[in-house]
């Protein structure tokens, strides 16, 4: 889970904790983002919910749930060594980095991290970032306001921002290329795929070789990743159908990449034999490779 902005009037705390009640997982991964330091100096706001999430975390710390936080922008003094060795030093629960490994029950390998590090606008012009907040707080309240007052009760309040930041986001990740640079990061840490989250838009997509899965966030859209027991990531939605990730067991699909290998380098030495001769895989061959 990622964004979820804990600080921000905007943040979608309750609908967040109802969400996190849902489930005892082994591990959490918050991605980035949890806590909107940016908000700590102008229009914090730390209401009842917030401690209700950080007590239930601590509750399912204590009863052995490993907890790691990755640091995003929002939260990036977290990133202090200083500041971990010494606020954070009573809770041996919580475990921060800037990037962490994730291995699912299939044996695949996924880097987790926040994102805002292969963002051009983030790396280079964060004042930008910064000076754009206020004018994003003011849409997101008349977002809300006229959901308030026209449309239905279970729609999304900030449904048009939701829309506005992912034009705007899809700019920046083609300038930057975001995806391509965070997967090519992942892939020289020996990964087959990225976990983030950063510019609040939730996906799940299937390349030929990695996987990218955007966590989203808890202001627009109300998302989050999880993995099942038999091996199924699955992206939780609030306002849209759920995304659903099969991957077999990664022993498996090697075996079967062998065997597509296999059949594709037999199918060339009967075409060099007999040129004037169709290839045609069995019908073993072909169930074997599906």
């Amino acid at each position: 889970m990622s964004d979820v902005h804990l600080g921000c009037k905007h943040s979608r705390a309750e609908e967040f904790l109802v969400f996190l009640r849902r489930f005892h997982p082994e591990s959490i991964y918050l991605v980035g983002d949890f806590i909107d330091g940016w908000r700590i100096n102008a229009g914090w706001h730390w209401s009842q919910t917030c401690d209700d999430i950080i007590t239930h975390l601590m509750t399912l710390a204590n009863g052995g749930t490993r907890i790691h936080y990755v640091s995003g922008n929002h939260d990036s003094f977290l990133r202090n060594q200083a500041f971990q060795s010494g606020c954070l030093a009573s809770f041996p629960q919580l475990e921060i980095g800037n990037e962490f490994f994730f291995e699912t029950l299939g044996g695949w390998r996924f880097l987790v991290t926040h994102g805002d590090q292969f963002d051009c606008v983030e790396e280079n012009a964060q004042w930008l970032s910064k000076g754009t907040t206020t004018l994003y707080d003011a849409c997101l309240g008349l977002n809300r306001l006229w959901h308030k007052a026209l449309l239905p009760k279970d729609d999304n309040p900030y449904g048009g921002c939701s829309v506005l930041k992912d034009r705007i986001k899809r700019w920046i990740r083609f300038v930057s290329g975001f995806e391509n640079k965070l997967l090519e990061h992942a892939r020289r840490n020996a990964c087959d795929g990225a976990i983030c989250g950063h510019i609040h838009t939730p996906d799940i997509v299937s390349g030929d070789q990695m996987w990218y899965l955007n966590t989203g966030d808890w202001v627009e859209n109300c998302t989050g990743l999880i993995e099942r027991y038999n091996g199924q990531i699955q992206l939780v939605q609030r306002y849209n159908e759920d995304m659903f990730l099969q991957l077999p067991a990664k022993e498996e699909a090697s075996q079967t990449a062998e065997a597509t290998d296999h059949i594709k380098t037999h199918g060339l030495e009967a075409s060099l034999e007999q040129p004037n001769q169709p290839v045609v895989a069995s019908d073993s061959a072909h169930e074997y490779a599906a």
